[in-house]
């Protein structure tokens, strides 16, 4: 059987050791924690989550690699459903047509454009977000809601982000049916993303610690410096950030620059708990606060008793070199402009200098070089840093990557 280097212990390296492991004799080494950014910090009485606090239910991969683990992921309530918007005042985000037209999140000349998007040539070269909802949508859309829409997601902004890297699927509507309107209708969706929020009863780390579990593998705390010290192994694959794989692969200059070139927008989460704190629901997004959004998980899942505030992204990147007191006031003060709550009785913070990757404009393209050099040097990459971001996404490219090595293999 061949041997079988990850490095890299997050939820790409672990999950594709899961999908891997009756084929090769895999040691998975990992620097610091097991999970990575999909990490569960127990504060006190407090549940706080280093990263991403659950996953939608669209992913058919994610839901069975649960199931085979052994793990079953508890549902959102219905608050999850209840998500805001801070423009200078809170409104909530309207989930149908009819209550989007009442609704005061954009002017009636606003609502009017967005009814053009149906008569808008397509276009299907690479833009920005931002090109494209003011193409599509009208600027007002773009800073209502597209601006939040990308702090959430991607800790980034419209302009900073290539919209066939980072949506996809709604480039390839457009394409495919000259209008997205025109093309959902005839897929019969809707505007909101499918699935629904889903988590586990003790935090993200519930899962990874399930999943290891379930891994035959040899798991070694260590930093990999340098690729020579893999000689021994078969097959290398990286499973780190870029900035740290083109560390570990600069004996292969280009391959290492091309790496560096993928940017990490850095992101504080600060925790608190209030005694009362409103409005009840999914969280806030904001469009121009130096904190991007606040998540209400204590109103979504169980055993949460604390609330978040993401800070910082590409809106604010000096959030990088603040200290944590500093940042936590500003949090602070932003929680109490948006929701009026004061004086908070616990907090806790984590800053990720670098939290997220950037799909600039070029992204694609640069990935796709990527991976031609690492495949002349003979070195397998994945991540979050490629072909999306999310949970789901890192488990079911670690699937596609296990299907394609199996069958090298074979």
């Amino acid at each position: 059987m061949q041997k079988l280097a990850i490095v890299g212990g997050g939820i790409s390296g672990l999950s594709l050791a899961y999908y891997l492991q009756n084929d090769f004799d895999i040691t998975i080494f990992e620097k610091e924690k097991w999970g990575g950014k999909a990490y569960t910090q127990k504060v006190n009485n407090y549940l706080l989550e280093e990263g991403v606090n659950g996953f939608l239910s669209n992913s058919p991969k994610t839901l069975e690699l649960c199931e085979k683990i052994g793990i079953k992921p508890i549902k959102a309530n219905e608050n999850a459903k209840k998500r805001f918007i801070y423009d200078n005042k809170l409104i909530q985000i309207p989930t149908k047509p009819l209550d989007f037209l009442k609704s005061d999140i954009m002017s009636f000349r606003g609502k009017l454009r967005i009814l053009k998007e149906f008569f808008v040539k397509p276009k299907c070269d690479e833009e920005s977000v931002e090109e494209f909802a003011n193409r599509r949508f009208g600027r007002e859309f773009t800073k209502k809601m597209m601006i939040p829409m990308l702090a959430g997601i991607y800790a980034s902004t419209p302009k900073k982000t290539s919209m066939n890297a980072a949506f996809p699927k709604l480039k390839k509507i457009e394409c495919e049916y000259g209008s997205l309107f025109k093309g959902m209708i005839k897929l019969k969706r809707g505007g909101q993303p499918s699935g629904e929020l889903h988590s586990f009863e003790w935090g993200m780390s519930e899962f990874i610690e399930k999943l290891k579990q379930n891994i035959k593998a040899n798991f070694v705390k260590k930093e990999i410096k340098d690729i020579d010290e893999l000689k021994d192994f078969d097959k290398v694959v990286i499973a780190t950030p870029t900035y740290e794989a083109a560390n570990i692969l600069k004996k292969y200059n280009k391959l290492s620059n091309l790496l560096s070139k993928i940017e990490y927008n850095p992101v504080a989460i600060v925790g608190f708990d209030y005694d009362t704190i409103k409005p009840v629901g999914f969280g806030i997004l904001t469009i121009k606060e130096k904190s991007l959004g606040i998540l209400m998980d204590k109103y979504i899942f169980p055993n949460r008793n604390a609330i978040r505030v993401m800070l910082g992204g590409a809106r604010y990147p000096e959030i990088r070199d603040l200290d944590e007191d500093k940042i936590i006031e500003i949090a602070k003060k932003d929680v109490e402009k948006i929701t009026g709550a004061k004086n908070p009785k616990f907090s806790w913070i984590k800053l990720h200098k670098k939290a997220i990757p950037n799909y600039s404009l070029g992204h694609n393209e640069l990935v796709e070089n990527i991976f031609q050099e690492a495949q002349k040097v003979g070195i397998i990459l994945t991540g979050n840093a490629y072909r999306g971001v999310s949970f789901n996404d890192c488990i079911k490219n670690s699937y596609e990557l296990a299907k394609k090595l199996k069958d090298k293999n074979a």
